[in-house]
């Protein structure tokens, strides 16, 4: 066991941080293409006459279906919470699909109902129905807040193999609040890069309660 609290041998660990910059650099690059995606989805306006790749696709659609769901989380005290979620089946010309809502637009809309969709590359970033509008972010903001994620993960083990190197300390249970931190770096850059400032405080927040998390458990 004498090996698993032993720095690795330095070449294992130069391999590491090689290949942790490389991940480093992919991710950042792969999030920089979607980055322009979702640029060009802030600023795109509604297609007027033909529909082009630019611009937001009108669509026609109907509800057809009703559903919620509560998903549960209980703390270390026993105590349980849930949260109810709200869905509705829309259907549109070339599918139909489930999109989740908001309780008052649950209340309000039933089958039947018309409501107006709004898609970029195919998939739907707003639905109006009843009076009510829900908004959804585009499949592009989704992967890359993923890549930007990857890119947190290596920039962590580059710091471990630069640092410790040791097999115990990549896995030590303090450490598992850096996988936390990912959640606020991604609102972070995400924030900063598109201008939400409310995305930038919610990254603050969660990310103040990741590092005093990891500062904590590292004293025990």
């Amino acid at each position: 066991m004498m090996f698993w609290r032993e720095p690795l041998w330095l070449w294992v660990r130069v391999l590491v941080l090689l290949v942790a910059a490389g991940g480093i650099v992919a991710c950042v690059l792969w999030a920089a293409g979607q980055y322009d995606d979702v640029t060009a989805f802030r600023h795109a306006s509604v297609c007027h006459g033909t529909t082009d790749h630019g611009c937001l696709a009108p669509v026609a659609g109907t509800v057809v279906d009703r559903r919620t769901g509560e998903s549960c989380t209980t703390d270390s005290n026993g105590v349980q919470s849930c949260t109810t979620t709200y869905e509705l089946r829309v259907r549109r010309p070339d599918r139909t699909q489930w999109l989740g809502v908001g309780g008052g637009t649950y209340e309000d809309a039933h089958r039947g109902d018309p409501s107006d969709l709004r898609t970029w590359h195919g998939a739907v970033v707003r639905m109006t129905v009843d009076g009510h509008t829900e908004t959804y972010s585009p499949p592009s903001s989704d992967s890359m807040a993923w890549r930007l994620s990857g890119a947190w993960l290596f920039v962590g083990l580059a710091l471990w193999a630069v640092v410790s190197g040791r097999p115990s300390g990549l896995i030590a249970f303090p450490n598992f609040g850096w996988l936390w931190l990912t959640i606020p770096f991604g609102m972070l850059v995400h924030g900063v890069l598109l201008g939400d400032v409310s995305e930038l405080v919610w990254a603050g927040l969660i990310g103040a309660f990741g590092v005093g998390w990891m500062v904590f458990a590292w004293r025990l």
